[in-house]
């Protein structure tokens, strides 16, 4: 009977989750963010449930599996709404399959040489940033081309092209996750605070961030490491980069890690693989383009900052100007300096150090970065039940606060709830590291209600 209750009590906690990412999904604009932040709460709460649901373990996360891949099945007709990202995708993949190279091109030089008849003015008109090169590295414009090939300009197929990608690549994200779990002696169920994390599903599979393609591979990498396959974990790790920059950030680590013939090996791999994957791109105007919109990056863009707006106001006070220019890549610089700091320290052959590395110098990163938007983190997330760490959860509970900016037209950020996350988000970083004698399975344990 009590075994019965659970599943129950589990069942519900599931339908109202289902609920609430439908309206996520298909009801919810991103300008609506009193409705968007209360889902999120919602969501929250049955999340933490379910994590703390007292019953078997193994049927627990036999359940969890199943209602993690139908949450994410939830989203499959649905076109995102908290994000407009998925035009570029379109954009960047007509291109692509019509012989034209999307980082030689801004959208608008394209639409005013009058030369552009592939992409509908619709399609156009629904770009956030047309007058910048490409951002997307060439794995994301291959998988973007795939789906223009099949589908056009039609949204719907694009989508749910797309997103058929990103839910396979995530459920290997979990069954890979399950074996690394195993191979550092913890529970396969803790793969579930991941899995059924609100934040990872509306952000991934609902709004189609290439995050999760990055994921996949980096820690595909991983576990060919930690089984001892090295030239396959320098492949996945090559396709991880060119998904996204991000894992640049454990170069440092793997040179002073590995052996100097490895370390020659990765950086062999790592660039002869990045060239190989750039072929189709390569133009005099590539570096200067893509290299121009990483600059817009560190000395235009602001969101949701941490140690970047502290210092901005120090810097109105001081100069009656916005200092970006100058702050934006100092503040890069010393995040690098820091990052290898951090490397060289936490430095081990056997490479088992890779998850904690990665979650220190990503969380280094973007508190020093002038910009972090809710689906970044999702880096944090995935290697957190491998640390122990709890911040990277707390932090996915309280970044969805940043849509409060789309509520205006001219979206402008409240600071104060800006403030609010941070200081959080500090409190939990605190407690994790003043607490570091305790090891990643006491923790999770907690998190989960599990006992020895």
């Amino acid at each position: 009977m009590k075994k019965s209750g659970s599943h129950i009590r589990f069942a519900g906690l599931v339908l109202v989750s289902l609920g609430a990412y439908f309206l996520l999904g298909y009801a919810l604009e991103r300008s609506q963010t009193g409705w968007v932040l209360a889902t999120f709460g919602l969501l929250f709460v049955q999340y933490i449930l379910m994590l703390r649901s007292s019953w078997d373990t193994t049927i627990k996360l036999q359940w969890g599996i199943a209602a993690a891949v139908i949450f994410r099945l939830l989203f499959l007709f649905s076109v995102p709404e908290l994000s407009d990202d998925i035009f570029r995708f379109i954009w960047d993949g007509n291109l692509f399959v019509n012989g034209i190279n999307p980082f030689a091109h801004t959208p608008s030089a394209l639409k005013e040489s009058a030369s552009l008849s592939i992409v509908s003015d619709h399609l156009y008109q629904q770009l956030n940033s047309p007058d910048y090169y490409s951002v997307y590295p060439p794995v994301c414009q291959y998988i973007f081309g795939f789906s223009a090939w099949i589908f056009g300009g039609e949204l719907l197929g694009n989508v749910v092209t797309i997103r058929l990608f990103v839910i396979g690549v995530e459920l290997g994200t979990i069954w890979l996750l399950k074996k690394l779990l195993k191979y550092y002696g913890l529970n396969s169920s803790y793969l579930l605070i991941y899995a059924l994390n609100p934040l990872i599903i509306v952000e991934l599979s609902g709004n189609l961030h290439f995050e999760a393609v990055m994921i996949f591979f980096l820690v595909l990498s991983l576990y060919f490491f930690v089984i001892h396959q090295k030239l396959w974990a320098l492949i996945s790790f090559v396709i991880a980069v060119n998904v996204k920059l991000i894992p640049l950030l454990l170069v440092p680590y793997l040179l002073f890690s590995l052996s100097r013939k490895q370390a020659l090996w990765l950086t062999g791999v790592l660039g002869g693989g990045t060239i190989l994957l750039h072929m189709p791109f390569l133009d005099p105007s590539f570096f200067q383009n893509f290299g121009d919109s990483l600059g817009l990056y560190f000395q235009t863009f602001e969101f949701n900052a941490s140690l970047y707006y502290v210092i901005r106001w120090v810097g109105m006070q001081v100069v009656g100007y916005n200092i970006i220019q100058f702050a934006g890549p100092t503040l890069a610089a010393v995040s690098t300096a820091l990052i290898f700091g951090i490397s060289w320290k936490l430095r081990d052959r056997s490479l088992k150090n890779i998850p904690l590395v990665f979650l220190i110098t990503l969380t280094a990163y973007y508190l020093f970065s002038t910009t972090v938007h809710p689906w970044y983190i999702s880096s944090l997330l995935v290697f957190m039940p491998l640390t122990g760490m709890l911040y990277p959860v707390a932090w996915s509970v309280v970044i969805p606060l940043s849509y409060v900016t789309y509520a205006t037209a001219d979206y402008t950020e409240n600071l104060w709830l800006v403030a609010v996350e941070y200081l959080l988000l500090a409190v939990v970083i605190g407690l994790d590291y003043y607490r570091t004698e305790k090891k990643a399975k006491p923790r999770l344990q907690w998190l989960m209600q599990e006992k020895e």
